[in-house]
């Protein structure tokens, strides 16, 4: 088993080559300006949400905020690298990926521990609650009002289960 002291060695180490890789991403852009560093920014946001996972994956008693902030981290990584290369203005249509993103934090939440039912209603919930606006706003944000009478439709549908 390490010792804490050569833990504490290899973090500096890979702390170093991170810095020392970014550097000489900055260098590149500098010199030869061909922007690689600020298309491929989010990558850095990746490397923490890895972290972030490690972390959790490496502690005893588990705080799943380190899973939850670690996942949100990769998904973001995603959807920021897929503005980069088409058009940060398509946010404007696809602004409920973030709320996907909560949904799929819960359900691996879910699938983690395996306890609250809850936890997996409110990431189904959440993410078909992002479908419905993705498919709302891409056809046109006139239709909003529908989420009322659906909302109110589930109301009805789940007094008549009980």
């Amino acid at each position: 088993m390490a010792t804490m002291n050569e833990l504490e060695n290899t973090t500096h180490i890979r702390f170093a080559f991170l810095l020392i890789l970014i550097g000489l991403l900055l260098a590149v852009d500098s010199f030869f300006k061909i922007s690689l560093f600020i298309k491929l920014w989010p990558l850095l946001a990746l490397m923490l949400g890895i972290g972030f996972i490690g972390i959790f994956n490496k502690q005893r008693k588990r705080g799943f905020s380190y899973l939850v902030i670690g996942i949100y981290l990769i998904l973001f990584t995603i959807l920021a690298l897929f503005c980069n290369f088409t058009s940060w203005d398509l946010l404007s249509i696809y602004w409920p990926i973030f709320i996907t993103f909560l949904g799929v934090v819960f359900l691996a939440i879910y699938f983690y521990r395996k306890t609250s039912r809850a936890t997996l209603f409110i990431g189904v919930i959440l993410i078909f609650l992002s479908l419905y606006f993705l498919f709302i706003f891409s056809l046109g944000s006139d239709q909003w009002w529908t989420i009322f009478i659906l909302v109110g439709l589930s109301i009805l549908l789940s007094r008549f289960k009980k």
